[in-house]
């Protein structure tokens, strides 16, 4: 439980208000979020409920049960029974989470899932970022563009990357290299070809290679560290050369001369040192990236005529300019209408085209939707980019009110994916409502910042189990439990990324659930798709092979 989450005084009043029936859908939905990641909670609820018990025995001398007890079973059953439920639940959820955490990855070693810490401020590691690549094979490691560039040697077997330091400085590097990231001023080179750019702000850049260092004085240089030595050319500017055996001297715009291997500056060996620039290396990357996306493109127009597919939905200016976005669902049986999108504003999608996307950070935002009928199990698949989960929860895609048989589906704001299914209430009054919440390990930390992920939820019905998935891969997969199997799921009016309960339609108070960050793609298919489908739409639409 984070601080921002719950301190103990309001940790205590959901208790109480729990325990008496007065708890609202919203906040029954967070004491149960924290039932399951805090023991102590547990402990609190367990002392108020025999506490409760042991005061409705004593009233009971007159023959009636406490107006707490009144209250609370007129709501939610026996609380009892409801406390063994929850409890049973957290037990195999818990259970399945400590199985699944260590192995559970997304398919990018640098982007593995992380464990929300209860205590400490979110922390990254990393002095600069990975801004891009072009046919760049690493070796013993895999990282995408946007990554933090991890701490250690790293060996780049072939093609080129772009990176960008903490300090401002924008360094092309090829392969064959091998070079470590020792701050936001300094690299060191142990082979390979590179080229830097270095602003004002970032004057003193440090490059160190076995035979000298490179000082950088405001300017652009290139440099190859080769078994011989390393070979130095001042593009533009000037940097000071600092050579293990001899004395510093400057270089200037035009000149080039060689870090020799024992140490001593020595005349340029003619070796090869042209690289692209780092302004030129986006602009091939933006030209590259033009043609990926028109064979995406091509490859969603194949997906959209699957006769799943409920609903499929992509963005783009035209579609913010009308207010409207168009089901794109290729099938007749595609019944679900288009989406009306309510204060939402353009952003870039994961192609890197500018008005493709849509952004939900505004107060407000979202995107209605009608979903009528039923179905036989359910798929969700989403593009997203989260800045920052600021509240209790974030919705992916909530259905009016949370009726029965209806889904939730939404991030919590300790990276925990959120999914249920509404079970209706029970024909017996002595028997507790019991829902069932299905959860994913953490999937979101301060390092996803900015980046598209793909989220997926498969709910199986014949399978009787709901598994999450991050960037195509199952991250948790949790049996249903009978009393929770829905086998008719109705989505009706619901909302994209927010969340527009009954009450809003004569109260304007409203708790706040809209996302903040943006979406690229939705679709929605009856039943559920296998862990290899999933990975299909992954790889189809991965922005890193855009």
């Amino acid at each position: 439980m984070s601080p921002k989450q719950m301190n103990a005084d309001e940790r205590d009043l959901l208790l109480d208000s729990l325990l008496d029936g007065s708890i609202d859908e919203a906040d029954l939905l967070r004491i149960e979020a924290e039932l399951s990641v805090d023991s102590e909670v547990r402990r609190q609820y367990y002392r108020r409920l025999k506490l409760a018990l042991l005061l409705e025995r004593e009233a009971k001398g007159g023959g009636q049960a406490t107006d707490r007890r009144v209250g609370f079973e007129k709501r939610w059953g026996n609380p009892a029974a409801m406390l063994a439920g929850v409890l049973i639940g957290l037990a195999a959820s818990l259970l399945l989470a400590l199985v699944l955490l260590p192995w559970a990855k997304s398919p990018n070693a640098s982007t593995s899932i992380v464990e929300a810490s209860p205590t400490v401020e979110p922390s990254a590691s990393g002095f600069a970022v990975l801004k891009g690549q072009s046919g760049a094979v690493w070796a013993d490691q895999s990282i995408v563009v946007g990554d933090l560039l991890p701490q250690g040697e790293l060996h780049l077997i072939s093609g080129q990357v772009h990176v960008e330091f903490f300090s401002g400085v924008q360094m092309v590097i090829e392969g064959e290299s091998r070079f470590t990231v020792d701050s936001p001023m300094q690299v060191t080179i142990k082979s390979g070809l590179a080229r830097a750019s270095v602003p004002e702000p970032a004057r003193g850049f440090a490059v160190k290679t076995e035979s000298g260092d490179i000082i950088d004085l405001g300017t652009e240089f290139a440099i190859k560290v080769g078994k011989g030595g390393s070979d130095v050319r001042v593009l533009d500017g000037e940097v000071e050369l600092r050579p293990r055996a001899s004395d510093p001297r400057t270089m200037l715009g035009g000149s080039a001369l060689r870090l020799d291997q024992s140490g001593n500056i020595a005349a340029a060996s003619g070796a090869n040192l042209d690289l692209i620039s780092p302004g030129d290396f986006e602009a091939m990357i933006q030209t590259q990236q033009q043609d990926r996306v028109a064979g995406w493109q091509e490859a969603t127009t194949l997906l959209r005529s699957d006769p799943r597919l409920i609903a499929f939905y992509q963005f783009s200016a035209e579609d913010l300019k009308s207010r409207q976005v168009r089901n794109l669902a290729g099938d007749e049986k595609a019944i679900a209408s288009d989406g009306a999108v309510v204060a939402a504003e353009y952003a870039v999608d994961r192609g890197g085209r500018a008005g493709e996307a849509i952004d939900f950070t505004r107060l407000g935002s979202r995107v209605r939707v009608d979903v009528p009928g039923q179905d036989r199990g359910l798929t969700l698949n989403w593009w997203v980019k989260i800045n920052s989960l600021d509240g209790w929860y974030k919705s992916l895609f909530l259905t009016d009110g949370h009726g029965d048989r209806e889904p939730h589906w939404q991030i919590m704001d300790d990276g925990r994916v959120f999914f249920s299914v509404k079970v209706p209430p029970p024909n017996d009054p002595n028997v507790a409502v019991r829902q069932h919440e299905f959860y994913s390990p953490s999937i979101w930390g301060a390092s996803l910042s900015g980046r598209w992920i793909m989220l997926s939820v498969t709910y199986d019905v014949d399978a009787r189990v709901v598994t999450h998935y991050l960037n195509g891969v199952a991250i948790s997969s949790e049996a249903i439990p009978e009393f929770a199997l829905i086998e008719s799921i109705q989505s009706g009016e619901a909302s994209i990324c927010n969340w527009s309960e009954p009450m809003y339609r004569t109260d304007a108070k409203f708790v706040v659930r809209n996302l903040n960050g943006s979406m690229d793609e939705f679709a929605i298919y009856s039943g559920s798709l296998s862990a290899e489908e999933i990975l299909k739409l992954y790889r189809v639409g991965n922005p890193n092979d855009l």
